[in-house]
């Protein structure tokens, strides 16, 4: 058993921890557990604020590139599809999971696309109303949502987490989309004549507030179910449900057959450190390191797409040198990481 209080490992049967005195009890725990619970989900909270403030800057500044000449649903559709690639690889980039992340992006674009082909019909639709534009919004990202929350149950190969998770993402999405939208008008006529940088914030901080809300329910509900998982006691090893694979205990999927392993370790018997805190910071660096890399190479693309008709040469120039750039921030907030974890690891071999 594991003190919540200070992390010291004590005997199941133990009343008192030896090491910071803390009463342990089934109470206790359970309180300390839910925090845990909270702390979990607020992480996931974060990655969709940090995607959302990414994607939103890039697919405003790309609906801009695109110009007038195009029409609202085109701009919808870029925007939604962009917005939509990053909130779905959330998830993915937090376990570190190329796969995972790639298949939230192509869902969470699909999603975006059809919730930017929905968008405009919904709004002639209430029109009359006041908060049309927040209402149609609202529709828009319920539908990306409903996508990228069918990720995890996919993974999962679960009719029922599938389910789950759309309902979930779908909540998320309406909940996000129609306060984010919202935000974005007041602000934008609340301030009068706002600069270049107060324009951004407010298109950032209408992108940090879909993506939190999204991530709040997704992550609330995959915490509680979908990755709800039946704790071994006593066990060495997790067996696979479908082939009888032995894997190790740290192990998430099947060594052998790739599938989900359906039972969770007790924290008593893995290798958890006790700085906690740098580790979230290492894994927060290697979180922005994974998130640059993705908005890099969606605005290599855009900037390369819009200059190729322009100057083909000055296009793979400036493409090429953007991509350097890009990728020396990605490794340099990744070597950041890695020099949390290195520290982490000398000082518990002390």
């Amino acid at each position: 058993m594991i003190c919540p209080s200070c992390g010291n490992i004590s005997e199941q049967d133990d009343k008192f921890c030896s090491r910071c005195g803390l009463f342990v009890t089934a109470q206790t725990q359970k309180l300390f557990s839910s925090v845990s619970t909270f702390s979990w989900i607020m992480r996931r909270a974060l990655g969709g604020m940090f995607a959302g403030v990414i994607g939103w800057i890039l697919s405003i500044a790309l609906s801009r590139t695109i110009g007038t000449s195009s029409s609202m649903t085109v701009h919808l559709i870029v925007g939604g599809a962009i917005g939509g690639a990053f909130l779905g690889n959330v998830g993915g980039i937090i376990e570190h999971s190329s796969y995972k992340a790639l298949l939230g992006g192509i869902l969470g674009c699909i999603g975006g696309i059809l919730g930017g082909l929905i968008n405009r019909p919904i709004y002639d639709y209430f029109s009359a109303h006041s908060l049309a534009y927040s209402i149609s919004h609202s529709f828009s990202w319920a539908v990306a949502g409903l996508f990228i929350g069918a990720t995890s149950g996919l993974i999962e190969k679960n009719k029922k987490k599938i389910m789950v998770g759309v309902i979930a993402g779908f909540i998320g999405g309406a909940i996000g989309g129609g306060l984010g939208s919202g935000l974005y008008v007041s602000l934008l006529i609340d301030v009068n004549r706002p600069g270049w940088i107060t324009s951004r914030f407010i298109e950032a901080l209408a992108g940090a507030v879909v993506g939190m809300n999204l991530w709040f329910i997704l992550g609330l509900v995959e915490k509680l179910y979908i990755f709800n998982r039946k704790q071994l006691l006593d066990a060495t090893e997790k067996i696979c449900d479908f082939c009888n694979t032995h894997n190790s205990l740290r192990a998430w999927y099947c060594k052998n057959c790739g599938k989900t392993l359906l039972v969770s370790a007790p924290v008593e018997k893995l290798k958890i450190t006790p700085y906690r805190s740098l580790e979230r910071i290492s894994n927060a660096f290697k979180f922005i390191s994974w998130l640059s890399a993705v908005a890099g190479v969606v605005l290599v693309l855009i900037i390369f797409i819009f200059l190729l008709f322009k100057n083909p040469f000055f296009a793979v120039f400036v493409s090429v040198a953007l991509a350097i750039v890009i990728y020396m921030i990605s490794v340099l907030l990744n070597g950041v990481s890695e020099v949390f974890t290195k520290f982490i690891k000398i000082r518990e071999a002390e």
